[in-house]
């Protein structure tokens, strides 16, 4: 029987005491709307926004926009730095 009323006891605050929670969880505050000029806030641009000049397009009638640029080759009759040739066969001339 003690154990009984013991359980029940436990049980009720538990319960109380969770509900408690759960009601402060819910009720968060919301902040107000920030007004302008407090810290966090834009800042209002002073002067009229003005949009930059058109660019000529490419395939007008002008000059291109950027020189056109020499690409580098590799060199044919060089070797490679740090490679070596290994001539362990002598060539046969005609086979």
């Amino acid at each position: 029987m003690k154990c009984n009323v013991l359980t029940v006891l436990v049980w009720s605050t538990l319960t109380l005491s969770g509900a408690a929670l759960a009601q402060e969880l819910q009720t968060v505050p919301i902040p107000p709307a920030p007004t302008p000029g407090e810290p966090g806030t834009a800042t209002p641009t002073p002067y009229p926004q003005v949009t930059p000049p058109v660019t000529p397009k490419p395939a007008g009638n002008g000059e291109p926009l950027l020189p056109p640029i020499e690409m580098p080759k590799p060199p044919k009759d060089q070797t490679l730095p740090g490679l070596q040739q290994n001539d362990s066969k002598p060539k046969t001339p005609g086979g």
